[in-house]
Parts: structure tokens; sequence; C-alpha cells
């Protein structure tokens, strides 16, 4: 087989989301397509694209200050981005799942925003983006795969701080709960079921909420029948109601 077939082909069968993000579908695509992903033969000097990376649970990628010297693709597993706020310890900003991208926020001034620890053991795939002109490739390519994967970057950030704009904690819940299963649609992974790796203290802090509040949610939508959550495993039942909740007038 191709190698363009072991690294393009997607299945168009929803898969689980413990398993690998297809590379078609990953943010990172755009430049591993250019870097013809790094494999033997490429010409591409080895450390500019590492692939499949391993990480473990509580592993930090990087802290915030740090130089920016990678962007990282989640291969599989997920992660939270922090900030250390005086007084008041960390603080969550962010949720990363297979597909996304990590530290791209940080090109701008060289250096990371936040730090980004891993919710439970995966794989990563890192671009070393002060090498790439080592890779042999056109600057226009690469310039043209950077845009591309940084405007697909945008659009998910849009969707990603939507359930950030509610007025109400129960519309900020249901926001946010449709926000992840929508971010796992869009990498190949089905969106009726979501594993909540991050804590519901972890979910508080990047909502706004108190972890008492985050809880009594989620039993609420529950005893609704919105949901089914069993332990981490959470199923989206009512997904109209859930809509109405979220963007109610």
């Amino acid at each position: 087989m191709s190698k363009e077939n072991i690294y393009r082909i997607c299945s168009d069968t929803e898969i689980p989301q413990s398993e690998e993000v297809e590379c078609c579908d990953c943010g990172l695509d755009p430049m591993c397509q250019v870097l013809d992903y790094a494999e033997a033969g490429s010409g591409v000097p080895e450390g500019i694209l590492m692939r499949r990376q391993r990480v473990v649970m509580g592993e930090m990628l990087f802290k915030p200050g740090q130089a920016c010297d990678y962007i990282y693709a989640v291969k599989s597993g997920s992660f939270k981005a922090v900030i250390n706020e005086p007084g008041d310890g960390e603080r969550v900003v962010g949720f990363y799942f297979a597909g996304e991208l990590i530290g791209a926020e940080g090109m701008a001034e060289r250096r990371y925003s936040c730090g980004v620890r891993a919710l439970e053991s995966g794989q990563v795939c890192q671009l070393q983006l002060g090498r790439l002109i080592e890779s042999g490739r056109p600057l226009e390519t690469i310039q043209k795969a950077l845009i591309e994967m940084l405007g697909k970057e945008v659009a998910l950030n849009h969707l990603v701080t939507s359930s950030l704009v509610r007025q109400s904690a129960e519309q900020r819940m249901a926001a946010f709960l449709l926000s992840l299963s929508e971010r796992l649609k869009s990498r190949g992974f089905s969106p009726a079921s979501v594993t909540l790796r991050m804590s519901r203290s972890d979910i508080g802090s990047y909502l706004g909420l108190a972890r008492e509040t985050v809880s009594r949610l989620l039993t609420k939508f529950q005893s609704e029948g919105l949901i089914r959550l069993r332990k981490k495993q959470l199923q989206l039942i009512d997904r109209a109601s859930l809509n109405e909740i979220a963007f109610a007038s």
C-alpha cells in the first residue's frame, strides 16, 4: 500500500473517542502533507516533524512563558491549558482533544501564553517551527500550509469560545457539552458520546462555575433525560433540548 493510502484514507465509520485520530482529520495535516509525513525518503531532516511522541498523564508539554519552539497536534488522549493566577492557583483556560493543535497561539509572541498538561496518557506529533526552512520545501508551499492550518484553528476557536459567552450557568454548561460533541465530530469521532477526562473542578474553572454547580447541572440534565452519565462516559441523548437551553435568549 502506498504512503498516501496509509495516511490519507479515512473510514466513513465513526470511531470511538479513545482511538487515534486519522491523519486526514488532524489540524496538523496540511503541513504533514507538505513534509510527506517525514517518512523515510522524504528528505526531511530528523526532528522537524516528530510523530507519535508518548505523553504520560500529568506531564506538561510546556509552561507559561516558555519559548514557542513547537506546535503540537494531539494524536490520542486529551490535555488542559492552564494559567497561574496570583492567590488563586491554576485556572483552566482550555481543553484539547485528538486532532487539535496545541501551542499555535504562541507563534505571535514566540512564547506560550499558558501551560498545557496531559489529562491522560496519549500521543502527540511535534512540529519544530524554526527548522521548517530546512525541510527543502519551497517557502511559498510552507507558508500556504501554515495559513491553511492556522485558518482552521481560528474557526475551531470560534466554536470553542461559544460556550463561554452564555449568560447563565445552565446555558454555559449546555453549550460546553455541545461544543465538545461538535469538536469530536469534526475529527471523525462519534458526536453522541464524550469521555470527560477532566475533573468537575476543571470544568468549573473553565466555565467560571463552582465545582458543585457543575455536578448539580450534570445531575439535572441527566434527570431530565438530556444526557446519560456513567462515571466519565457521557452520552448526549436530547441534543435539541440542549440547544434550546444553550441558545435561549
